[in-house]
């Protein structure tokens, strides 16, 4: 009778061994909840890149269907311009711009913000590489254009780098002088 007194007495757990399980699964929940700020990074920066994707995707195809109808380089940027209808307007630049140092400093990288908060440099100009003076003897009444464009996420107006990591995307169009 005593021995099963005494094995009832010490059934259940002790305090040491009720703190050592809270302490466990408080380490535990600690740990899962430290991974919900890198979840929440990491899916803002997939949201970011879509939107980038989805930005220079639109661009390309815009220029694609431009490229059909367009004579020169001025009316290619015309159409796509209209085509992309942004809000502020579709923006070209001369050139791809003059790039910074790796601080950040010097060179001519502005950008165009769209309202989906993608930032932007596009530009196309006449490929003189095909040959002769002006670049056109090679392909008679063809234009070729190289059209690029550099796309990021980031805050390019505060962040004279982040053009220089930005995704490129760039393509040559043929301009038919003679289309109807």
């Amino acid at each position: 009778m005593m021995s099963r007194l005494f094995r009832l007495a010490r059934a259940g757990f002790s305090l040491i061994e009720v703190n050592m399980a809270i302490f466990v699964l408080a380490g535990g929940a600690l740990a899962l909840l430290g991974l919900f700020p890198l979840g929440l990074r990491d899916s803002l920066a997939a949201h970011n890149e879509m939107r980038v994707a989805a930005f220079a995707d639109r661009f390309l195809g815009a220029v694609k269907i431009a490229a059909q109808e367009a004579r020169d380089v001025d009316e290619l940027k015309s159409f796509v311009t209209d085509i992309m209808d942004t809000q502020p307007g579709f923006q070209w630049e001369d050139d791809a711009g003059e790039q910074p140092d790796e601080n950040g400093n010097g060179g001519d990288l502005d950008s165009t913000e769209d309202k989906s908060g993608v930032f932007y440099r596009a530009w196309a100009m006449a490929d003189d590489t095909w040959g002769g003076e002006d670049g056109f003897e090679q392909f008679d009444d063809k234009i070729v254009v190289i059209v690029g464009i550099l796309v990021t996420g980031e805050n390019a107006k505060q962040n004279k780098r982040a053009l220089l990591t930005a995704s490129a995307y760039g393509m040559r169009v043929i301009l038919d002088k003679e289309a109807d």
